[in-house]
C-alpha cells in the first residue's frame, strides 16, 4: 500500500533563525522565537513521521504536457538537499510514501482509513506527525483525523503547498519545515492546518483561495498559531490532554449528503435527495439558518425524511456566523420539521462528524445531541 523509508540524519532550519525578541504575553499566549521553541524542547532529539500523501507539494511539470504530476520519490529526494534539515537541533524523522500518490480530489474513506492506521502503528515510536496532503480536500481530511484519532495526545499537522518544491519560489519550504518544527517540538494534542502563516484547528479550517498563499481560513474560531519572527501559540485554545488511552476509529458512514439552497429549487429534486440509502443530509441554508418557508412541499419531504431516521442538519452558507433556527420563522419551520441546528460548524465538519457519529452505530437521538455539543473545539456555540 505504500512504502517507507528512514532518514538516520537530522537536518537545519537556519533561514528561520530570527532573533528572539522579548514581549510581554498574556495568560492565554505564549510567544516564542522558533529558535527558542526547538532549543528549549524538553525531548533533546524528538523523532516525527512524515506521512506523504501526495498534493502539489511534491509534483513536478511533465516534460511532455507541462502540468504538474506527481512523482514518486521526488519529495524525499528533496528533503535530503535542504540544507535547513542538517541542523542536530531540527526533529528527526521518518518518511512514509503512499504508492501510487493520490491527488486530493480522489481522497477516500479508504484514505482516511490508512493515515489513521498509519498512525496508530507509529503512535509510540514518534513524537508527532506531519502529513503531506493536496490542498482541495485538506480540509475534509482534518476534520476526519480529529474524529477518528480518538484521545489524542501528540501534535499531528497537515500540511501542503500551492507552489511545488520543483519551483525556486515556492512555499513549500516554509510550511514543511514549520510542520516539522510544530509536530516536534510543541505540544499541540490535536489535528491542525499549519498554512502560510497559520496553525488552523483542524476541524475549523476552510479552504477560502484556490490560487493565493493564505489558502486556508478559520472563520469562526481564532487560530492556533500564527507564525512571524515569532510562533505565537493561543494557549487558551488548546484542547486539554486525553485521559484515556489513544485509539482509531475507522467506520465512517458514507451515506450523507450536502444540500446547498437557492432560490427556485425543484422540491422534486430534493425529494430525491431524501430517499434512501440517505441516513444524513447537511442543509447549508441562507443566512442564520433559513429556508423557503413557503415551500410546504419542500418541508414536507424533510418531514417525512425525519420520519424515516434521516438526521438533517442545518448550517450557514455564509463564511462566518452561526445558525439561530429561531431567529427567523423561516429558520423555525426548518425546527419544526424537525431539523437541528449545526451551530457555528463549517459545512465540511459538520458533514464529516455525522458520518463519524453515524459510524459509532448509536441510537439516532444520540447521534442529534451529540451534533449539537462540542466534541472537539469544532463549536463554540453550544445551545439548543
Amino acid at each position: 500500500i505504500y512504502m517507507a523509508t528512514q532518514h538516520p540524519s537530522t537536518k537545519a532550519l537556519s533561514e528561520f533563525n530570527a532573533q528572539h525578541t522579548s514581549s510581554s504575553s498574556s495568560s492565554s499566549e505564549i510567544n516564542a522565537s522558533i529558535d527558542h521553541l526547538i532549543s528549549h524542547a524538553e525531548n533533546p532529539s524528538p523523532k516525527i513521521l512524515i506521512i506523504y500523501t501526495g498534493g502539489t507539494m511534491g509534483m513536478k511539470k511533465s516534460e511532455k504536457t507541462g502540468a504538474l504530476e506527481p512523482e514518486a520519490g521526488y519529495l524525499e529526494q528533496q528533503l535530503s538537499l535542504l540544507p535547513e534539515l542538517k541542523s542536530p537541533e531540527m526533529p528527526k524523522y521518518g518518511i512514509v510514501e503512499f504508492d501510487p500518490l493520490i491527488d486530493s480530489s480522489d481522497m477516500s474513506h479508504d484514505d482516511w482509513y490508512r493515515i489513521v492506521h498509519l498512525i496508530d502503528q507509529n503512535y509510540y515510536d514518534y513524537d508527532g506527525f506531519v502529513i503531506i496532503h493536496g490542498t482541495d480536500t485538506m480540509a475534509y481530511t482534518a476534520c476526519a483525523l480529529c474524529f477518528m484519532l480518538e484521545n489524542l495526545a501528540k501534535t499531528v499537522v497537515l500540511t501542503g503547498s500551492q507552489i511545488p518544491f520543483s519551483e525556486v519560489v515556492n512555499d513549500a519550504r516554509r510550511n514543511l519545515i514549520t510542520s516539522m518544527i510544530i509536530a516536534g517540538t510543541i505540544d499541540v494534542p490535536e489535528v491542525s492546518i499549519f498554512f502560510n502563516d497559520n496553525m488552523i484547528r483542524g476541524c475549523r479550517a476552510k479552504k477560502v483561495d484556490s490560487w493565493g498563499l493564505m489558502a486556508f481560513s478559520s472563520p469562526n474560531c481564532l487560530c492556533l498559531g500564527t507564525l512571524g519572527l515569532e510562533l505565537n501559540i493561543n494557549q487558551e485554545l488548546i484542547l486539554n490532554q486525553p485521559k484515556g488511552r489513544f485509539r482509531i476509529m475507522t467506520k465512517l458512514n458514507p451515506n450523507i449528503a450536502v444540500l446547498h439552497l437557492v432560490p427556485g429549487f425543484s422540491d422534486a429534486v430534493v425529494e430525491n435527495l431524501l430517499r434512501p440509502p440517505l441516513e444524513g443530509v447537511i442543509i447549508q441554508s441562507y443566512g442564520a439558518g433559513n429556508a423557503p418557508g413557503k415551500k410546504q412541499e419542500f418541508l414536507n419531504h424533510i418531514i417525512k425524511a425525519v420520519k424515516r431516521g434521516v438526521i438533517v442538519v442545518v448550517t450557514t452558507q455564509c463564511l462566518k456566523g452561526t445558525v439561530n433556527l429561531n431567529h427567523y420563522a423561516t429558520g423555525k419551520s426548518l425546527l419544526e420539521a424537525g431539523a437541528i441546528s449545526g451551530h457555528d460548524m463549517t459545512v465540511e465538519c459538520a458533514a464529516i462528524k455525522l458520518s463519524y457519529l453515524m459510524g459509532l452505530g448509536l441510537p439516532k437521538e444520540k447521534v442529534r445531541e451529540l451534533m449539537e455539543k462540542n466534541m472537539r473545539g469544532e463549536l463554540s456555540i453550544n445551545k439548543k
